[in-house]
């Protein structure tokens, strides 16, 4: 199988780290692929007409797209555990985790390929506060997090992306068992092996 997407994705990161989990890491193969909102990826564009990534490219040509529709597809093809049957708690704090991602992604976006003299603070503001609202509820709900699941790695994923294009964020000031969580979860091979550059 081929993902395509850039090293850079915390979404591609999302998908290497469940491979990994679920002991599909050498049947996955990355091809590193950029891919920019002002500058569509005419290969991207051939596998998923979204022009996003990640995309999974199947043996037998079939294209998946969205990380959490690759990251099920992967559970299923592992007889995995990531998203245990009923469990909706769970699925919430998958989503609002995607959310974060969603809204940091918003921010690069914003401040990076945006001139200066065009940036909207208000918008940067707006998606700054679902960013700590976000992390105020990760801080929150630690305690229901029991184990490996779709949440734990989009939340790991999520605070690793805050790292690498965030550092002066300041996301563990006040939360110290989100900080405490991701120091033990970022030290997981299939983190350690994922490196975002």
């Amino acid at each position: 199988m081929k993902l395509y997407g850039p090293t850079s994705s915390p979404y591609v990161r999302k998908v290497r780290v469940a491979a990994a989990e679920l002991g599909l890491g050498d049947k996955v193969h990355l091809e590193v692929t950029g891919v920019s909102p002002i500058a569509p990826n005419k290969d991207v564009a051939a596998k998923n007409p979204g022009i996003k990534v990640p995309a999974l490219e199947l043996d037998n040509g079939q294209v998946l797209f969205d990380s959490r529709i690759i990251m099920r597809y992967l559970n299923d093809l592992a007889g995995g555990s990531l998203y245990p049957a009923g469990d909706w708690a769970m699925q919430s704090r998958e989503s609002y985790a995607e959310g974060l991602i969603d809204a940091a992604l918003l921010v690069r976006f914003e401040t990076a390929l945006r001139p200066a003299d065009k940036q909207w603070q208000e918008w940067i503001d707006g998606q700054s506060a679902k960013i700590n609202s976000i992390l105020d509820a990760m801080e929150k709900d630690l305690g229901a997090m029991t184990g490996l699941d779709a949440a734990a790695i989009t939340f790991g994923c999520a605070l690793g992306y805050l790292e690498f294009r965030f550092p002066d964020w300041g996301w563990r000031n006040g939360r110290p068992a989100l900080a405490a969580w991701f120091e033990g979860f970022n030290a997981r091979p299939s983190m350690q092996s994922t490196p975002q550059v």
